[in-house]
């Protein structure tokens, strides 16, 4: 329940233990790199030949069959779309196995149309194809190799302007080289038939000298020219059987993908180290608590020749990365903590403070237990049959969660599917609203409360105890005091308190005027100060205001239930149609209410914590602690040790 200790690493290993120090360590995940901000004798920057261009290439290339195989398999559609929820999970190693066992360049040739060996055949000659542009249908594949080429010598001087017009056009297939030291180039053109008089008047004004394939020799590759696209041609015609082909190797094409993302994670990270000619120095963070596991994996992937130094990380640095350590319930909140900001290093971490309280607001806000309990049966469902993406199980389990209070409340007002169901209410929100609106308030009180009280405790954490009295408890006197005057304008209740609030309130607002002030320098500023800070009482009352969207939209959503219900109950007399209609009606109404008032109560319970919550106590601005391993698209790599 708190943030994870972290040491700061420098470890200096052998150049040729490199890439299986970083294979090792992306097994391991729990490590980060970071940019080495100082010099060392001898080191300079990591250089990287390695080609991120061709990797991009083959994850598109990849990603593009993967696409097309999601129509391959008709019978099975509806079992596609869960499944596209779920991913695989398997460790780094047996990654590494899959895709070493089944080669990629095998796979994809399945499905290539145009490979390097059909490139090589054309002695030299750069190509120029529309398939690079948009994919051509098999009529205009048709269409262009029934058209007789064009042939011709253009001068050189004329060559770039003449390959910008042609360039122009998205359905031409040519091809040009260089000619006696480069004095003109051989174009072959294979024009649409929509593009044909084009390409006569482009070749004409640049000066072409007409010659046959046989008076240059070129009639094998005006040839094989037309066979390249008759075979793209064949293969398109055939793409469902190819296709169904490539589909037997899906997994593995999916293993490829993930292994060349992470390859060029490790290659990107190598950028930010130093090294010699032998000697290569990596620095960055670890768990401070995994310090020996750390060493060992080192010691194994480099045979015990390295040198490692590890030290605490500064407290009050804010270049620590965080990660956040929790239990399971609060681990489901920390999402809500990272959409606001991860905690500095010197923080606490906020997550298991405002769970219970997120969970208790959004609850109060849906409040019907026939939504909680779809909510929890679904959700325990998904989490318990499918293999989810970190961050969609993180946000499943808040579902699960939060859908506990949200059937407790609507056993409290009453309200199940709206009250299809009859239930009696403890309280009934409809008609005393005024006491649900009371509650909340208070609610809210007991909210800025308990965050006012973390701030005290983060005073005597840091040895700033007289803050405790300056900066908390005389705002608690204050707030109490006036929290008790304010309810003599609607009830008698607490009369009896009077003069004690008074004193409270009194006592409270001197201190806040006389120690919130104290970094200015003068008396005048520190008075000042004191009654600026004073001031910000307005805004403690509106925060708790702020807290009648408890009531609120715990209101508008009972509502636009019953008022579906009562849609359904208007047709429920036509007979057949009647009762197919009440069942749509009932379906997507409720369907609606529930998402729509679900993501309202998502978004306020939020806000409620940011601005009301945060603000008294939370700072935040660190940066996040990342695994060494991409995020998963299709399998999720397991932590290894």
């Amino acid at each position: 329940m708190a943030i994870v200790k972290m040491s700061e690493y420098k470890l200096f290993i052998k150049n040729s233990d490199v890439d299986s120090v970083m294979k090792r360590f992306q097994g391991y995940q729990s490590v980060m790199f970071s940019e080495f901000d100082g010099s060392i004798d001898g080191f300079s920057r990591y250089e990287s030949t390695y080609n991120f261009e061709a990797n991009s290439e083959k994850q598109e290339h990849i990603q593009t069959i993967l696409k097309k195989l999601k129509n391959i398999d008709k019978k099975n559609k509806k079992k596609a779309r869960f499944n596209q929820l779920g991913i695989q999970a398997m460790d780094f190693s047996e990654l590494e196995t899959l895709t070493l066992e089944h080669s990629l360049d095998g796979i994809t040739d399945l499905f290539l149309e145009f490979n390097e060996q059909d490139k090589r055949a054309f002695k030299q000659f750069t190509h120029h194809s529309p398939l690079r542009k948009r994919r051509l249908s098999s009529g205009e594949i048709k269409d262009l190799i029934e058209q007789k080429p064009i042939i011709g010598n253009v001068p050189a001087e004329n060559v770039n302007e003449m390959l910008h017009e042609l360039e122009r056009l998205d359905s031409i297939y040519f091809m040009h080289k260089f000619e006696k030291n480069d004095q003109y180039a051989v174009f072959i053109i294979l024009p649409s038939s929509e593009h044909y008089e084009t390409v006569k008047i482009i070749a004409d004004k640049y000066d072409i000298e007409y010659r046959s394939s046989a008076s240059l020799h070129i009639q094998d590759i005006v040839t094989k020219m037309k066979i390249t696209l008759q075979t793209i041609l064949d293969k398109r015609e055939n793409e469902q059987e190819l296709l169904s082909q490539v589909s037997l190797y899906t997994e593995i094409l999916q293993a490829h993908y993930e292994a060349l993302r992470n390859e060029a994670l490790r290659e990107q990270e190598k950028l930010k180290f130093m090294c010699t000619e032998h000697v290569t120095c990596l620095t960055g963070w670890i768990e401070t608590d995994e310090e020996e596991t750390f060493r060992a994996i080192i010691d194994e992937a480099t045979q015990s020749a390295y040198d490692l130094e590890c030290t605490p990380a500064p407290v009050h640095s804010r270049e620590v990365p965080i990660k956040l350590r929790n239990k399971r319930f609060a681990r489901a909140f920390e999402p809500i903590t990272n959409m606001y900001s991860q905690p500095q290093y010197n923080e606490l971490d906020p997550t298991p403070i405002f769970a219970p309280f997120y969970a208790f607001f959004f609850g109060m806000m849906l409040a019907d237990a026939g939504y909680g309990i779809v909510m929890a049966i679904t959700m325990f469902f998904v989490l318990k049959k499918v293999t989810l993406k970190p961050s969609t199980e993180d946000m499943v389990r808040l579902l699960l969660y939060v859908s506990v209070p949200t059937i407790f409340w609507g056993l409290i007002y009453g309200s199940f599917f709206g009250g299809l169901v009859p239930l009696t209410p403890i309280i009934d929100i409809n008609n005393d609203y005024n006491r649900v609106l009371i509650m909340a308030l208070m609610f809210g009180v007991v909210h800025l409360f308990v965050g006012l009280g973390v701030k005290g405790y983060i005073y005597y954490r840091d040895y700033k105890k007289r803050y405790i009295l300056y900066d908390v408890i005389f705002w608690y006197l204050t707030l109490v005091g006036v929290g008790v005057l304010v309810t003599q304008l609607f009830t008698d209740a607490l009369v009896q308190y009077q003069d004690p609030a008074k004193i409270a309130m009194i006592v409270g607002m001197v201190g806040i005027v006389l120690t919130n002030g104290r970094n200015a320098k003068s008396i005048g500023g520190k008075a000042a100060g004191g009654l600026y800070s004073l001031y910000g009482l307005t805004n403690y009352l509106g925060d708790v205001v702020s807290y009648s969207r408890l009531m609120a939209l715990g209101l508008a959503g009972a509502s636009i239930g019953v008022a579906f219900n009562m849609m359904v109950d208007m047709v429920s007399g036509m007979g057949v149609i009647g009762v197919i209609a009440g069942v749509i009606i009932f379906v997507i109404g409720h369907t609606f209410n529930l998402l729509i008032s679900g993501l309202s109560s998502y978004v306020h319970s939020a806000r409620l914590t940011y601005v009301e919550f945060f603000g008294k106590f939370f700072i935040g601005g660190g940066k996040p602690f990342k695994n060494f391993v991409a995020d998963p698209t299709y399998i999720k790599l397991e932590k290894e040790l």
